[in-house]
């Protein structure tokens, strides 16, 4: 019976188990179904009730405040495929799996006097004890109740799929050194990877949900504010930020704004890409110095103007264009044919033709600049760049202005500026080099690695050949370095790494996947067996001493991937899964092994 004033529920024979988690444990009994459609109970429900449940097509029944079914319907029956005796009261906690029998009795007894509707989602028990997910929506029905439900099998499964692909995402994007972060239109942050979250120090567990903006530095929120209104309206944007962990020196980051549109041209989200450009931003303005070095030379050397009439041949130049020249302003050059003696025989030519010059800037839409040579009147020889714009009137050039510069200086200093761009060059190129090699080991860290797996996911120089990944793990290595110390860990890991180089082809790829974790790629291996055999023996000759190992030294367990590289649905994701999959195996064995898996044909 139901006591309403202590909102508690019996349940017929269950009375001797109070607690619900042992009712949930209690297995039904074998009944005749037959017996069971429309039993009347004293607790039966109203016949319009036991109406509506034979008429539903889905699952429903009718049962009485101690939890006896009084009817049920065929589609139940049907579903859960039981046969019913009729000895025994049929209980409708028996109904659902047991795996959810705890929670639905929970519900009951938590659900007051006054509550005339209670909603809960649960599987429903069958003959083969799987059972199907189920909206299970109960109704008061006088002093019992009215069981409806609705089949939501599919949608859990679909729910279940999408969780899994948004784990396996956040895990890719956790992979990338780039900052990634995915925005609302209203400026809410919705997610960011983990190095999102180290640039702006926010923990990797949070809920997220906080203002973006908030979390840049001042001096570029207005910036970043500009660029998120461009990407609201559906427009890619960028700009420029920086961010300070304290400690470390400033990183400065290029920020890219990418509308994420409904079919409707609507932005539903924004996907922000933040890429490091410290490095790349220290060069440009090494450059940009040089460059503002040159300009204030050139203001101080000062800059000759010309105007020249291309109809009439009539040419005027300021006194600075004189000065330039060495000549006096006293005595005018007032057309080309009088400027030609001042110029170094070797360049007269190519410097005063006019006519040749202006039909190739007028096909090609450029400005005109030349450097040539000219003669003062004491013999001296400068060197000059002389620049122009054509002015052009019923599509003819009709005038062109422009200036001349003294570059003498830079000219003689261009072999410095050659070493100078070429030294710059240079440490572009360590910065690369340093920002894919793995400092303790030397060898290619994980980005070098993540860009060669995209590659050949990409399809870049991929070909018909087959391609074999090994992931490498160095058994027991955490507790070699409790025994041993860190210095020798790294010691280790650092002769481990020489060894699977020194195994492996030039051609393969041998990099840190971090840890005590290698990986190599090689191509054109059909057969991985001789180099996982020439892996393990380099490491074996080592004989490098571990107490904590059964092998008595360090070994290496690998988990290897081989497949075609031409074959579709390939990703750099699925390919790590499959190695670490085979890697898993392989310590599950016993360690100091290897497994291989061949995808594909």
């Amino acid at each position: 019976m139901m006591l309403r004033a202590k909102q508690e529920i019996h349940w017929g024979r269950f009375m001797d188990h109070p607690d619900p988690l042992d009712i949930a444990k209690a297995q039904p009994e074998t009944r005749d179904a037959s017996a069971w459609r429309s039993r009347p109970t004293a607790s039966a429900s109203s016949p319009r009730a036991e109406r509506l449940i034979h008429a539903l097509r889905t699952p429903a029944c009718c049962f009485g405040p101690d939890g006896e079914v009084g009817s049920i319907n065929d589609a139940w029956l049907a579903y859960a495929g039981v046969s019913i005796e009729s000895q025994g009261p049929l209980q409708w906690i028996e109904l659902i799996h047991a795996e959810h029998r705890y929670d639905a009795l929970s519900r009951l007894r938590a659900a007051g006097a006054d509550s005339d509707h209670e909603v809960l989602e649960c599987r429903l028990a069958d003959h083969r004890g799987n059972g199907r997910w189920f909206r299970v929506d109960l109704h008061r029905a006088g002093e019992g109740w009215l069981c409806t439900c609705a089949d939501i099998h599919e949608l859990k499964s679909r729910e279940r799929e999408l969780k899994s692909r948004a784990s396996m995402q956040a895990d890719m994007l956790n992979v990338s050194l780039d900052c990634i972060k995915l925005i609302a239109p209203n400026g809410n942050l919705l997610h960011m990877n983990r190095a999102g979250c180290r640039a702006l120090r926010v923990d990797e567990n949070s809920e997220f949900g906080m203002p973006w903006l908030l979390l840049l530095p001042e001096d570029v929120r207005r910036d970043g504010s500009v660029a998120l209104e461009s990407a609201r309206k559906g427009v890619f944007s960028r700009f420029s930020g920086h961010s300070v962990i304290p400690g470390h020196e400033p990183q400065y980051w290029d920020n890219m704004l990418t509308p994420i549109l409904d079919a409707e041209g609507k932005a539903t989200a924004i996907l922000c890409v933040s890429r490091e450009v410290t490095r790349e931003r220290m060069a440009l303005e090494a450059l940009r110095l040089n460059e503002e070095r040159l300009a204030i030379a050139a203001r101080v050397g000062g800059l000759g103007v010309w105007d020249y009439d291309i109809v009439h041949d009539a040419l005027q130049c300021d006194e600075n264009w004189y000065r330039i020249m060495g000549r006096d302003p006293g005595e005018p050059i007032v057309s080309i044919e009088q400027y030609r003696p001042l110029i170094h025989p070797e360049d007269v030519d190519r410097a005063t033709e006019v006519v040749k010059t202006v039909e190739e800037l007028m096909s090609t839409g450029l400005d005109y600049g030349i450097e040539y040579r000219i003669l003062r009147p004491d013999g001296e020889i400068r060197w000059i760049r002389s620049v122009a714009y054509l002015q052009h009137e019923d599509g003819a050039a009709k005038r062109a202005i422009g200036f001349v510069l003294d570059i003498t200086d830079a000219r003689r200093n261009e072999a410095s500026l050659r070493d100078e761009k070429r030294l710059l060059e240079d440490e572009r190129a360590s910065f690369r080099r340093q920002s894919l090699e793995d400092a303790l080991t030397g060898i290619p860290n994980r980005r070098y690695l993540n860009e060669e797996l995209e590659r050949i996911c990409g399809g870049s120089g991929r070909g018909a050949m087959r391609v074999c990944i090994v992931l490498v793990d160095v058994d027991h290595f955490k507790l070699y370095n409790d025994m041993y110390g860190h210095h020798e860990g790294d010691r280790a890991l650092r002769l481990v790494a020489s060894a699977l180089k020194n195994s492996c082809r030039r051609s393969d790829v041998v990099a840190r996947y971090g840890g005590e974790e290698f990986m190599i790629i090689g191509r054109h291996i059909t057969n991985p067996v001789p180099l996982l055999d020439s892996m393990a023996s380099a490491v074996r000759r080592l004989k490098i001493p571990h107490n904590g190992s059964p092998a008595k030294q360090l070994s290496i367990s690998c988990g290897c991937v081989v497949f075609d590289a031409e074959q579709s649905g390939l990703s750099v994701a699925a390919l790590i899964e499959q190695s670490d999959g085979a890697l898993y195996e392989a310590k599950s064995q016993g360690r100091n092994r290897y497994i291989i898996r061949k995808l594909g044909a």
